[in-house]
């Protein structure tokens, strides 16, 4: 237990160290002593209560102070900056009166950076009145370099023309006597070799592609012809024809140009593009009476003059197509449609 020696209040929270009426520290007491002098009944002495009288007035100032009218609150306006907010401040006094000093240095500034600024221009000015003179004279000369230069750069892209096609032979003629082309077996249909002649035959309702077997067969800036015919005068449903500047691209797609041909009872031609997984028409079919109907032979031709494609059957021009797609490094190449057994002969490429 213990004991507040100046109220003499005991306290049994052995946590407490001081006695919560006056704030004295606490003493611990014998086990089963009483405090000395406390009595349980006796009336308890608070301390004095506070003086709540207010104080005495201060005599008045002569001065009143000055009155501030609280300003209304006001809404914010948000920006992209920020908040903005009107102010409500009492307007400022007069300025306070700048020293003469402070403009003369001001004025002395702004002339030396006038002077300065001046220089600068005025050496500027000497260094491009020097640079054209000096420009002057050489233009003749750079002009007469430039002309060169452009007579040189069509030299160039003609030689590059010609050296592109300098290395294959200026004909190419393939009878199909020798077996050079691809043969076999295929999921769009059948290609084989038969009396002299390279025979194809597609699946129902698709179309059969085989290109030359090698680069000799390019045909940018030539003149490509080939004969076909229907061996048992069925006409291919969706024609059958010569491809040129035919190639894979990267993605394993065909990218040619072709000129197909239909020997039904309405013989017509049609001109057709590969690229990207797709057949495009680039020329519907359009019925000509140069094509021969039935198992009589057909000849073929395409001549390339750089982009420019120019078709013709059995002689006879029929159309003319830009190569916009920039396909002329390609080979020569065949087009069967359909189940019709298709045989070609007599190749020839004139470069």
């Amino acid at each position: 237990m213990k004991i507040c020696p100046t109220c003499n209040r005991t306290y049994t929270d052995a946590s407490l160290n001081f006695c919560l009426e006056d704030g004295t520290p606490l003493t611990v007491s014998a086990p089963g002593t009483a405090a000395p002098g406390f009595d349980p009944n006796a009336t308890i002495r608070y301390t004095d209560p506070r003086d709540t009288k207010a104080p005495a007035a201060e005599p008045s100032r002569p001065a009143t102070p000055p009155v501030y009218q609280v300003a209304e609150p006001v809404s914010h306006q948000g920006s992209q900056f920020g908040q903005q907010q009107p102010s409500n401040l009492p307007a400022p006094g007069p300025p306070a009166r700048k020293s003469k000093a402070l403009w003369w240095i001001l004025g002395g500034l702004l002339v030396a950076g006038i002077i300065i600024i001046g220089g600068v221009i005025m050496i500027l000015a000497l260094a491009s009145i020097g640079s054209n003179s000096n420009a002057n004279s050489n233009r003749g000369n750079l002009n007469s370099r430039n002309s060169n230069r452009s007579t040189n750069a069509n030299a160039s892209n003609s030689n590059a023309n010609a050296n592109a096609n300098a290395s294959l032979p200026a004909i190419l003629t393939d009878d199909f006597s020798e077996q050079k082309w691809g043969t076999g077996n295929y999921a769009f249909g059948d290609i084989w070799y038969a009396d002299g002649e390279y025979h194809m035959r597609s699946k129902p309702k698709t179309y059969l592609v085989m290109y030359a077997p090698s680069t000799d067969y390019k045909t940018g800036n030539a003149t490509v012809r080939v004969t076909a015919r229907s061996v048992d005068g069925t006409p291919a449903a969706s024609g059958f024809g010569l491809i040129v500047h035919g190639e894979k691209s990267k993605s394993g797609q065909l990218e040619d140009y072709a000129l197909l041909i239909y020997t039904g009872d309405e013989p017509k031609y049609e001109i057709i593009k590969h690229k990207g997984g797709q057949q495009t028409e680039i020329v519907p079919w359009a019925t000509s009476k140069v094509i021969r109907t039935g198992t009589n032979p057909n000849q073929l031709e395409v001549r390339a003059r750089g982009s420019e494609l120019s078709f013709y059957i059995n002689g006879q021009y029929v159309d003319r197509i830009t190569d916009s797609e920039n396909f002329k490094g390609g080979i020569a190449g065949l087009y069967t449609s359909d189940t019709a057994e298709i045989a070609f002969d007599d190749l020839e490429i004139k470069r």
